[in-house]
């Protein structure tokens, strides 16, 4: 037994080479036997001390393996406490440290010798060394474990949170003392300090955004700015709250879509990409329809994830959208559906718009020109000329019209229009408006137009020539039936009275007569009474020297107390002593009636007559002669209507109206 030395053992390994050592030993002792001269007794008694000898050095062996494992256990124990990342502590009943880890030294900021024995109580802060106090007053009153959270200060002064867990315990002196685990929460005090910071600035960041922000979780508003109160029409924050995303929404989108189908479709795009953006159309609690951009994106809340949605009336600018692309509908509309050829140009001459008359002028398809520069589609343009032309417009913002220019594939003429196409800036030129007229019809009509001027003019010069010789040749019967007449028959009779007493009477009423038709002609020539007493007046004049025995005649004037143009008086004034001169002639009437009414800027004309009436001419148009057709040319050229309605047997109503200038 004293061969076997337990200091000598390094470990378990050792251990177990000294017990397979000793094992051999044993069988040797076993086998020994004593002298056959030794008594039975002596013999037993050493076969039993033998046989105990055994059972103890085994006995033995077993406790020095038992003795290894533990110190084998109690060195891990002790690599464990030391270098445990949490501080651990053994404090007495009075607070002074009993024992620390490598790590309650390291967070302490001291070597772990100059730690024992000192109260840890000085590492903790003034302000919080009466909760320390109440801490250790807990662990004493209750065997559950205690924790709280405090701040300490490292020898250096430098101040450090721990959260700090421990529990009483008993020793086998009966004496109390506490185990502490100190765990450095500074990172984590940090972060929660910086998470509520964040949480405040975004609190009063979603307060005072003036875009609405609604919060929502499960497709429900948790919570809403006052940006979103008013938006919504809303005075409390209970009007929204709890409220499901959809509500005051219609269940169709304006676009025919249900509302329900594209909240899930954009939640679900908000899912996969973490931030979406749609536009959809709901109401306010006034019942107004309002669109909205809305925005989505996830947002942490007290540990929370909430959807932040960011809504933004964009009802003006959506109503400007569709305005823009109403306009530019219409913008196109007009551009494929004119008459005119239509080309665009940036600043490089490049084809940015060619309408569908553009592409009958050309024979080129639009599809063949956008993008493409003017003079390589049309290279009879590539010359100095026409360059310098489009320097022009794009330099000094000219405008250039090119006439009458041949057509190259079909028969024809055109113009060119050549305009600075500005921008929003409107001393900035951005390229060239290029307009093709076709001019060969215009100019066919033009040519038409004016060879009818020439007729018409012809026809009216005849109607006058024609006019003035048939009042010559009346003048002229006039003064050859009448005026000549009368002085004839009165030299005849004073030839046939010759060396007589003439009768003054006779020829006194003879003379007279004559004078009396005289100016009757003059009258009728130039009626004087005209220009001294007016339109009225002189109208009134006329009808009075027609014998109502003859032809009751029933004349009516209105509005005319203001004097017309000079020329136009006369010209009504000729136009009622022509028809009344038909009528006298032509008509065979019992009686008529005139109208001369004036209302603004019209005058109307109105003679009508109960004779034998006639058949208009349903062709009726202007032409040579006198009467009517030359009553229609008078009538035209004061830019006047004339309308005619008679049937034989029923008279004839002339309504004339003419324009006041």
């Amino acid at each position: 037994m004293s061969d076997f030395n337990h200091k000598d053992l390094q470990g378990p390994k050792d251990a177990l080479l000294a017990l397979r050592e000793r094992a051999e030993r044993r069988r040797h002792l076993i086998t020994r036997t004593v002298d056959d001269a030794t008594p039975d007794a002596m013999q037993r008694l050493v076969q039993e001390l033998q046989t105990h000898q055994i059972e103890l050095e085994m006995q033995y062996e077993e406790l020095l393996v038992a003795q290894a494992e533990a110190e084998t256990a109690r060195a891990e124990y002790i690599d464990l406490y030391d270098f445990a990342p949490v501080g651990y502590l053994s404090l007495s009943a009075k607070g002074t440290i009993q024992q620390l880890n490598l790590s309650a030294a390291q967070l302490l900021g001291e070597v772990r010798q100059k730690l024992l024995r000192r109260r840890l109580a000085l590492f903790v802060t003034e302000k919080n060394r009466a909760e320390f106090a109440q801490f250790l007053d807990a662990l004493l009153a209750s065997e559950e474990r205690q924790t709280c959270e405090l701040s300490f200060t490292r020898s250096n002064g430098e101040v450090f949170h721990a959260q700090l867990e421990g529990m009483r315990v008993t020793t086998i002196e009966n004496e109390t003392s506490y185990r502490l685990a100190l765990l450095d929460i500074s990172a984590r005090r940090a972060a929660t300090e910086a998470l509520a910071m964040s949480e405040a600035r975004f609190r009063q960041l979603f307060e005072q955004s003036t875009d609405a922000v609604v919060l929502v979780r499960n497709l429900h508003i948790v919570d809403c700015n006052e940006a979103a109160l008013r938006m919504m029409g809303a005075i409390h924050k209970s009007q929204l709250v709890q409220q499901h995303i959809s509500f005051m929404v219609p269940e169709l989108q304006p676009d025919g879509g249900r509302s329900d189908n594209l909240l899930q479709q954009n939640f679900a795009l908000l899912r996969r990409k973490g931030a979406h953006r749609f536009e959809w159309y709901r109401s306010t609690l006034r019942g107004d329809g309002i669109w909205l951009e809305v925005v989505l994106t996830y947002i942490n809340v007290g540990g929370e994830q909430l959807v932040h949605a960011v809504w933004r009336d964009i009802t003006a600018q959506r109503a400007a959208r569709e305005q823009l692309r109403a306009e530019k509908e219409f913008s196109e509309s007009l551009l494929d559906n004119s008459v005119d050829g239509i080309i665009a140009l940036d600043r490089e001459s490049r084809i940015t718009a060619w309408n569908r008359e553009a592409e009958n002028y050309t024979g080129l398809r639009e599809a063949e020109t956008l993008g493409q520069e003017i003079f390589h589609v049309f290279p009879g343009l590539d010359t100095p000329e026409w360059r310098r032309r489009f320097s022009e417009v794009l330099g000094h913002g000219e405008r250039i019209v090119l006439s009458g220019v041949p057509f190259i594939v079909r028969p024809g003429h055109y113009d060119i229009y050549m305009v600075p196409l500005r921008g929003e800036q409107q001393n900035e030129i951005n390229g060239v408006l290029v307009v093709i007229r076709d001019m060969t019809e215009r100019m066919r009509l033009i040519e038409e137009t004016t060879q009818l001027k020439l007729s018409q003019q012809q026809e009216v010069l005849s109607a006058i020539l024609t006019t003035e010789e048939a009042e010559r040749k009346r003048i002229a019967e006039a003064l050859h039936n009448g005026v000549g007449q009368l002085l004839y028959a009165t030299k005849l009779h004073l030839e046939s009275r010759t060396g007589a007493s003439l009768p003054r009477d006779e020829v006194h009423t003879l003379l007279n007569e004559a004078i009396r038709m005289t100016r009757t002609i003059s009258f009728e020539l130039t009626p004087g009474i005209l220009e001294d007493f007016g339109l009225k007046f002189a109208l009134e004049e006329l009808g009075r020297r027609i014998p109502r025995q003859s032809l009751p005649l029933h004349l009516h004037t209105e509005g005319l107390e203001q004097p017309l143009p000079q020329l136009m008086e006369v010209a009504v004034y000729r136009i009622v002593q022509e028809l009344l001169n038909n009528i006298i002639k032509h008509a065979q009437a019992q009686e008529a009636f005139i109208h001369v009414v004036r209302e603004n800027d019209k005058l109307a004309i109105s003679v009508e007559d109960n004779g034998q009436g006639f058949e208009p001419d349903p062709h009726f148009a202007p032409r040579s002669g006198i009467g009517l057709p030359g009553l229609q040319n008078r009538v035209s050229l004061l830019g006047g209507s004339l309308t005619i309605n008679s049937r034989p047997g029923q008279g004839t109503i002339v309504s004339i109206e003419l324009p006041v200038k």
